[in-house]
């Protein structure tokens, strides 16, 4: 929980200090078989009993998946008041959703949603934000623009491709106490079977759906220039 406080200390836009308390909640996702278990890498965790965070992985456009997002946003609002507590307090607490997305085709790098009025041009609602960020954007800022921020680092990190990009990222960001830590957790992970199967079915997924979109798109252009 420690390596995830540090995480989020430089990618939630809202002051996370080192004796602020952080506790991760059960899922609202069912888990109950290995078909469901892809969907175990979403996180929830809530710090000072106050800010709620739900970290969201994808590897499918973000326009896809933002209406499951928003839904799981409206899961956690009616989560965060407490049977017989005053709905007012509504106010003092927040809801953060990070959407990290790894697909390579991403049109929307990134975003910050809130509950905006067309009409009156005005934000409705700052205590709940939906994150949206591109981890291939971040990746390209840290190699090719020599971008050394602390948030470009962590979203490089996570998508290192070898344990020897992981372990010098992390060293960017992290004591050695906690990187040693975080490497004896990933090398633990690489050797389970199951999560690598899921990993690579994932990216395979990914794949055909962006084959598949582009397919489409050719097929319904060439059909407007035949009119």
């Amino acid at each position: 929980m420690d390596i995830l406080k540090e995480f989020l200390k430089v990618t939630i836009p809202i002051n996370i200090n080192d004796n602020d308390s952080i506790n991760l909640l059960d899922s609202e996702i069912p888990t109950s078989s290995k078909n469901e278990y892809q969907r175990t890498v979403d996180i929830l965790v809530v710090i000072n009993n106050k800010i709620y965070i739900d970290i969201e992985m994808n590897m499918t456009k973000f326009e896809y998946v933002s209406g499951r997002n928003f839904s799981y946003g409206d899961i956690i609002l009616a989560r965060v008041i407490e049977k017989g507590e005053n709905i007012n307090n509504l106010k003092y607490k927040y809801i953060y959703q990070l959407n990290l997305n790894e697909s390579p085709y991403e049109d929307i790098l990134e975003d910050d949603i809130a509950l905006y009025g067309l009409k009156t041009h005005r934000i409705y609602n700052s205590n709940r934000h939906t994150l949206t960020k591109s981890l291939e954007l971040y990746k390209n800022l840290y190699y090719n623009e020599n971008n050394q921020e602390p948030e470009v680092i962590w979203y490089t990190l996570l998508i290192a491709e070898t344990f020897s990009e992981l372990y010098k990222l992390a060293k960017k960001v992290l004591d050695e106490k906690k990187v040693q830590k975080l490497m004896e957790a990933v090398i633990n992970m690489s050797k389970d079977e199951f999560i690598i199967h899921e990993w690579q079915k994932d990216k395979m997924d990914a794949l055909v759906k962006h084959n598949e979109l582009e397919g489409a798109k050719t097929l319904e252009l060439k059909k407007t220039n035949l009119k």
